[in-house]
């Protein structure tokens, strides 16, 4: 796991947003949306090496992949957006480890991160929250963000980087949105998120690209989902069949 800089911005105190994918898409997608809309450009990453190889036409290369970290021209918000998750939990620590190096390097002092909420919602979904102390729990409120009551877990680096962070004494929200889906990207779920997130940086960014995009997917599903019902149908009359009567 190699740590490289390619460019040494100054920061006073930024939040940082960070995001892996997983179920719905609803993180990694959210934090690319964000990153795009605030203009962010990439100052450093982290390079994690697999315990494999990968061939083409009989050509071997080094698989690698790359968690970036993004900061907007303000140098308000850090961002820090990776392509895939550790399968081993060890490694997901380490990277956790990682990623707060840069954040204390760069005097971050409150974390974001985004993860789905698999739940079968009607409506507009909504959104949770946690936090790892009773201000940020106050913080949430004030922005009408309702509180993750109960027990539950958060898989992964969306959870796993607050829990860290926690023992190192920087602040962190996880913001869960609800998703009906788990393989099927959930962009209204990340439009609710994203409008609590930026309540909370207090930015404001543009989200009819992402409305748009949302209506285009849940059309896509529900024609998918007409076609099924119609074959189940026509499936159920041919298994009757005709009835015979002599």
């Amino acid at each position: 796991m190699e740590l490289r800089f390619l460019k040494s911005p100054r920061f006073k105190s930024p939040s940082m947003v960070a995001a892996w994918p997983g179920m719905g898409y609803l993180a990694k997608t959210s934090a690319d949306y964000l990153r795009r809309q605030l203009r962010a450009e990439p100052f450093a990453e982290i390079l994690q090496y697999q315990n494999a190889i990968v061939y083409k036409d009989g050509i071997i290369d080094n698989p690698i992949i790359r968690h970036r970290f993004y900061s907007t021209p303000g140098g308000e918000i850090i961002l820090c957006v990776g392509d895939a998750q550790p399968s081993i939990p060890e490694e997901a620590y380490r990277l956790a480890s990682r990623v707060l190096d840069v954040a204390e390097r760069c005097h971050v002092k409150r974390i974001y991160t985004m993860a789905a909420y698999p739940d079968e919602y009607y409506g507009d979904p909504k959104v949770f929250g946690i936090a790892t102390n009773e201000e940020l729990m106050a913080l949430l409120k004030e922005h009408h963000i309702e509180i993750g009551e109960g027990e539950g877990v958060v898989n992964g680096l969306n959870g796993l980087l607050l829990g860290v962070a926690k023992t190192r004494g920087i602040e962190g929200v996880c913001l869960l949105g609800q998703i009906r889906y788990v393989n099927v990207p959930q962009l209204r779920s990340s439009k609710a998120v994203l409008e609590a997130l930026t309540g909370l940086l207090g930015v404001r960014i543009d989200m009819s690209t992402l409305e748009k995009r949302a209506a285009r997917i849940e059309e896509r599903i529900r024609r998918r989902l007409e076609r099924y019902q119609e074959r189940m149908m026509r499936e159920q009359k041919e298994a009757k069949g005709p009835r015979y009567i002599s």
